[in-house]
Parts: structure tokens; C-alpha cells; sequence
């Protein structure tokens, strides 16, 4: 078991440092524009990425999902080849027919997707951006499926040089302002999917198949539309208080939610990149589930270390980050958003067993019903508590899907997860972060020893109380044993 583990480690630690770039990236960007864009500009931005958020989802007809459940399946070995060029064709053909829409209809588009008709440039570039990210998904994914962890390295670092650098050029140098922000995007796309074309020519050949097509859309629409109802959760709440407050209230909730995110999503995601793959590997493993039970505490004991660090040190984290140009107040928002994003990675975690039985048509009963209860409160909400508002519906949509997914899972492909262990977890966290408002109005450097305390106790209190079992423990000294003397 721990030899999975290991393996599961290893391949989330170089997903993290690739996820560490790309969330790295827009957290380095944001941090950019705050200081050159107005709120209004900040707001526009953040609208177009909400409805590109929601349009790559038709790009692709969850072809992407599907993709690595059949590539990876010896069962389909002799259909590789075909397996890549059917998705690849696929979604570029409707990634051209969208582009020629907002060629031809951006006004109209513009209106619809972010209430303002006088950004069709940014539509159209917005369009075309995703022409070239659905092309580069497929590539990327075989670097997944095939453990090409230096290649897939490789591509984030280029990713993370070359946004970063291209909007210091557009923005700084050539004064593009908004425009450029979406013009250095489009050149830093184009210029990944050229680094990739080796894997795309390996692997592309002329069989495209119905068969293999039919095949991939009957896995993967059940999917997408469980990622449409996903994006409404993360982001329906941008055009609400886009409705409500106005889009400058947009500018302001985009710094704070991004802290939020990101947080949290550069863990979550590192794990989630690893975690598909390595499901799928382990499948078939007798014990597999005892495995994924472990793997779900191990996580709620990390993920909770981490949240409890961000809740700690939010204002702090909050100043740095806005240079103080932003209500100090607002950092409240990011807790909320982080502890969302917390149950989005047991949402993962139980993917697993509904993928594994091929049962993703139940998929978007959790997503459907934690959307339209988004959607509800965030109208009853925002108006109410302001862009806060919009960070208390995110929980509540979370919890409900975790609570529904785990209901589905349990049916399926039932897991006997450590419900005594988790709950440790939880109030322990709970009863760390009731303690940390004591110091709330403290001086600062009173606040900061007294969170620095309480932040270092969850690994004294797993350690010594009990908590990780013997063996847990034995294996935790081999491997600091090992790693120290190297």
C-alpha cells in the first residue's frame, strides 16, 4: 500500500510544482494588473475568463475527460492513435466554428456574455485563445498517461516565462491595457502549442473514428454537464455581483477570491492532476480500497494544515498581496472561499469509484443541485451581505455535492472511509481557528505569535495524541530516515 502512496506522492509533487506555476502564474498577473488596470478594467477581465470558464466546455463535449480513461486502458492499446486524432479533430473543428461566430457575431456575443457590446475585440481574442487551449489539451494529457513529468515540467515553466514575460511587454512596454492582456495570452498559447507539436505528430494519424468518437462523447457529455454546473457554482457569482453591485465590485471580489482559490486549488489540483491517473492504475488491486480510504485522511490532514495557515494569516497575506490599495476588511472573504475549495477536493476524491464503474451518468445530480442552490442564495445573499455574500453560497453549494457525490459513491463503489479520523481532523481545525479571534484584536506582533503557535500544534497533536497508527508512524521515519541520509 504505501508503495501506491509513494507513487501517488511523487506524481502530485511534480503536478504541484507544474499547478504551483500555473496558479502562479495568474496570482503573479493579478498582482500585475492590480497595479495597472482600474477596478472597471480588473472586472471586464475577470467577466471574459467567467464566460470562456463556461465556453471551453463546448469545445470539448468532456472529450477531455474521457480521453485518458480510454488511452490509458491497455484494453484500447491498438486504438491509441486514433483515440488522440478522433479528440483532436473534434474539438478544433468546433473550436474554428466557435471563432468564426465571434468573428461574425461579436457584438451580439459580447452583450450576451458580459452584458457589454463595445469588447468584441476581446471576445473575438478571447475565441481564438481557446482555439489553441483545446488544442494543446490533448498533447498534455499523453504527457500525463505516458509519466513525461520532466516534458509536462517543461510546458508549465514555458507557460509561466512566457505569460508572464509577453504581458510585461504588451502591458508595460507597448501600453496595450486590457487589450493586451488577451493579446499576450493569445501569442503565449500559440507558442506552447508549437513546443508540443512533437507529441501531436507522434501520436496524430489519419483514422478518425465514429466509433472511437461515439465512444468518447457517451463518457464524456455526462461529464461536461457536470462541469457546466461546476462553473456556475465557481463563477455565476461574478455576474451576479456584477448585477447587484456593479462590475467595479467585480475588480474588488476578484483579488480576494483569487487569494482564496488559489490557496487551496494549487494543492487540490496537483492532486487531482495525479489522482486520475493513478485511480485508474490501481483499479484493479484487491485492496485497493482500504487505499483510497487512507488516501482521503492523509488528505483532509494536509489540506487542513494548509486552510488553517491561510485563515491565520489572512489579513496579513491580504495587505501584501494589494499593497494596501484594498480594504483590509476584505481579506474576511478568504476563509470562505478557501474552505469551499476544501470540499472540492473530497468531491475528487470520490470521483474515483463512479469513474472506475463507468457510472459518470449520475455525475451531474451533485453539481445541478449544488448550482441551482448557488444561484438561489447568491440572489437572496448578495444584495444582503455584499461580495461576501457570494463566498458563504460557494460553501453551502460544496457541501451539498460532497454530501449528494458521497451518496452516489457509496452505491457504486462503496469505500469505508476513516469517519473518526476525519472528524479529528475537522474539529481540531475548528477549535484552532475559534482560537486565533482572541488574538484578532491584539497587537501585531502579539497576533502573529499567538497564529504562529497555534499553526505549528495540528502536526505535535497528530504526532502525540494517538491520531496516526504505528505503522504510520514507522513509515514516517523511514522516509525522513532515508531522506537525511542521502
Amino acid at each position: 500500500m504505501f508503495a501506491h502512496l509513494k507513487q501517488l506522492f511523487k506524481h502530485s509533487v511534480v503536478y504541484g510544482m507544474s499547478e504551483t506555476i500555473s496558479r502562479g502564474t495568474g496570482f503573479i498577473l493579478l498582482f500585475m494588473y492590480l497595479r495597472i488596470l482600474n477596478e472597471y478594467d480588473i472586472g471586464i477581465r475577470r467577466l471574459v475568463y467567467t464566460a470562456a470558464g463556461f465556453i471551453v466546455l463546448l469545445y470539448t463535449l468532456g472529450l477531455d475527460n474521457a480521453f485518458l480513461r480510454y488511452f490509458m486502458d491497455k484494453d484500447y492499446d491498438h486504438e491509441k492513435d486514433s483515440i488522440f486524432s478522433t479528440s483532436l479533430v473534434f474539438t478544433t473543428l468546433i473550436g474554428l466554428l466557435f471563432f468564426a461566430s465571434g468573428y461574425f457575431f461579436g457584438g451580439s456575443l459580447s452583450s450576451l456574455l458580459i452584458t457589454n457590446s463595445s469588447h468584441t475585440y476581446l471576445i473575438n481574442l478571447m475565441f481564438l485563445i481557446l482555439v489553441f487551449d483545446t488544442i494543446v489539451i490533448y498533447p498534455t494529457l499523453v504527457l500525463r498517461a505516458e509519466s513525461r513529468l520532466g516534458y509536462f515540467s517543461l510546458i508549465s515553466m514555458a507557460r509561466f516565462i512566457l505569460l508572464i514575460g509577453l504581458n510585461i511587454v504588451f502591458l508595460w512596454i507597448f501600453k496595450r491595457g486590457l487589450p493586451g492582456v488577451f493579446e499576450a495570452n493569445l501569442v503565449a498559447v500559440i507558442i506552447i502549442t508549437i513546443i508540443l507539436f512533437p507529441v501531436i505528430k507522434s501520436n496524430f494519424t489519419t483514422r478518425i473514428s465514429y466509433r472511437v468518437l461515439k465512444k468518447l462523447l457517451m463518457f464524456g457529455v455526462p461529464t461536461i454537464v457536470t462541469l457546466f454546473f461546476l462553473r456556475i457554482i465557481d463563477f455565476s457569482d461574478n455576474y451576479l455581483i456584477e448585477y447587484f453591485l456593479g462590475t467595479d465590485q467585480v475588480g474588488f471580489y476578484a483579488p480576494v477570491y483569487t487569494l482564496g482559490m488559489v490557496g487551496i486549488m494549487v494543492f487540490v489540483n496537483s492532486f487531482r492532476l495525479a489522482w486520475q491517473p493513478f485511480f485508474i492504475s490501481v483499479k484493479d488491486n484487491p485492496d485497493v480500497k482500504v487505499l483510497f480510504s487512507k488516501i482521503a485522511t492523509y488528505y483532509a490532514v494536509f489540506i487542513a494544515i494548509v486552510f488553517l495557515g491561510m485563515t491565520l494569516f489572512r489579513e496579513e497575506i491580504f495587505f501584501l498581496y494589494t499593497s494596501g490599495k484594498q480594504p483590509t476588511p476584505l481579506s474576511n472573504i478568504i476563509p470562505f472561499v478557501a474552505l469551499a475549495y476544501v470540499l472540492y477536493g473530497f468531491y475528487f476524491i470520490m470521483l474515483a469509484g463512479v469513474f472506475i464503474r463507468e457510472k459518470t451518468k449520475y455525475l451531474p445530480i451533485a453539481p445541478i443541485t449544488g448550482a441551482v442552490l448557488n444561484i438561489g442564495l447568491n440572489i437572496v445573499f448578495i444584495p444582503r451581505f455584499g461580495i461576501i455574500g457570494a463566498a458563504y453560497t460557494t460553501i453551502f453549494a460544496y457541501l451539498v455535492m460532497v454530501v449528494i457525490l458521497f451518496a452516489i459513491s457509496r452505491n457504486v463503489y462503496h469505500v469505508r472511509y476513516e469517519f473518526p479520523r476525519l472528524g479529528a481532523v475537522f474539529l481540531l481545525t475548528a477549535v484552532l481557528v475559534g482560537i486565533s479571534f482572541s488574538f484578532h484584536s491584539a497587537p501585531w506582533m502579539i497576533r502573529m505569535f499567538g497564529n504562529g503557535i497555534l499553526f505549528i500544534l495540528p502536526p505535535v497533536v497528530y504526532w502525540y495524541s494517538g491520531f496516526l497508527k504505528p505503522e504510520e508512524i514507522s513509515r514516517i521515519r523511514q522516509m525522513i530516515h532515508g531522506r537525511f541520509s542521502r
